[in-house]
């Protein structure tokens, strides 16, 4: 991390805006998430291909209908599973909501 970045987190802890850089890191994300849909989809995408979430699931986060998740996997070269997966990716999901 740069210095200055470095240096802005630290007053800003410092100064109670928020309690732990955790908090300030997760909050800066949850921004990035939200005006980058771009990275938003590719963060679904990967989170999809490792089995971390259900098609659904990442549609949901990503914003976009199921046919379109499947359209921006196809592309990605990710083969769509078929039936139940897991749900992991409940960190992301309190990010983007």
């Amino acid at each position: 991390m740069s210095s200055i970045i470095y240096n802005g987190v630290e007053a800003l802890v410092k100064r109670g805006i928020y309690s732990t850089k955790d908090e300030l890191i997760e909050d800066a994300l949850r921004t990035f998430f939200e005006f980058r849909k771009d990275m938003r989809v590719a963060a679904v995408i990967e989170l999809y291909k490792t089995e971390e979430m259900s098609i659904s699931k990442a549609a949901e986060l990503a914003g976009v209908s199921t046919e379109e998740i499947k359209d921006f996997l196809e592309k990605a070269g990710v083969k769509i599973r078929r039936g139940l997966s897991g749900d992991k990716g409940s960190q992301l999901a309190r990010l983007v909501r």
